[in-house]
């Protein structure tokens, strides 16, 4: 099961750092006033997922600032599912979305519900404070706020667990930090029932129990994957991705071999499989298939 956490020290330098009130908020001006955010208090409920509250501050000099407190729980797959907002006018509560259920993907095709949320917010503060006849910094606040939730939902990120024999690969190539980078997917199934396979953003690692665990990427997984993936001729992958005798890359499968170099690109060779029964041997016959496989190259 993914987790999802938030990325913190990303959030903090989109602000200009964590660097006020001991490090634990962020000042920037926007519109020509002064805006600060506190760092969020982050938790998982039970069940998983993500709740984070956060203040932001509408600075005013001897005033007494403007104030909002951000709301907004994520079940475990990342969605949004309620938030709330709440502003104080000089330190008076005055404005109360209260808690509103609603669905909003930050991953996939529904990233456009995350949006609307956040237009919702901006056109809810902003009736509010036009109510007020405000204009300066307090009627930019809206917008401030708006910028702060479009902030959070970009550093919210999920995280997918990779272990066993996959994990040992992913591991062995340098994790994160390595060309496959962060996983996008959990372990899973492969669709013939054979193997476990988990996505990465630089490729894939396939394992079953009679291959191993190996991992595929680039243009080779491409083409393995126009080819039908492990359902295909070529089956799983039985190497990791190694240089080409003379130039380019290879990856070797149960059924044959794909190569790739920068001029011709990614192209196949199955494995040549000859019926003996067709040849007499007691006539001397001699097959000798080695010249013919380095023109199939």
């Amino acid at each position: 099961m993914a987790t999802i956490t938030l990325d913190l020290n990303e959030l903090g330098g989109r602000l200009g750092g964590w660097r006020y009130k001991n490090r634990t908020a962020a000042e920037y001006k926007a519109a020509g006033s002064n805006y600060r955010t506190y760092k969020p208090t982050v938790s998982s409920p039970l069940g998983g997922g993500l709740q984070l509250f956060t203040k932001l501050d509408h600075i005013r000099g001897a005033a007494k600032d403007d104030h909002c407190q951000l709301d907004m729980y994520f079940d475990n797959q990342g969605t949004l599912i309620q938030w709330q907002t709440r502003v104080q006018i000089q330190g008076n509560p005055q404005f109360d979305t209260g808690l509103v259920t609603e669905a909003a993907s930050i991953f996939g095709q529904e990233y456009g519900a995350i949006a609307n949320v956040a237009s919702k917010i901006l056109n809810s503060v902003s009736n509010f404070i036009g109510g007020l006849g405000e204009h300066g910094g307090r009627a930019a606040f809206p917008s401030v706020i708006q910028m702060n939730f479009n902030h959070i939902v970009e550093c919210v990120r999920r995280e997918f667990i990779v272990s066993g024999a996959i994990g040992a690969k992913y591991a062995a190539l340098g994790g994160v930090n390595g060309f496959l980078g962060r996983p996008l997917t959990d372990e899973r199934s492969t669709p013939d029932g054979v193997g476990r396979y988990n996505h990465f953003e630089g490729g894939s690692i396939y394992w079953t129990s009679k291959t191993g665990a190996w991992s595929v990427t680039g243009s080779i997984r491409n083409q393995w994957a126009t080819l039908g993936w492990e359902r295909g001729k070529l089956g799983y992958p039985v190497s990791d991705e190694e240089p080409r005798k003379g130039s380019g890359r290879q990856s070797r499968f149960q059924g044959g071999v794909i190569y790739w170099t920068r001029a011709k690109g990614a192209w196949v060779q199955y494995n040549l499989l000859i019926s003996t029964d067709k040849i007499d041997l007691t006539k001397g016959t001699k097959v000798d298939l080695t010249k013919y496989l380095e023109k199939l190259k």
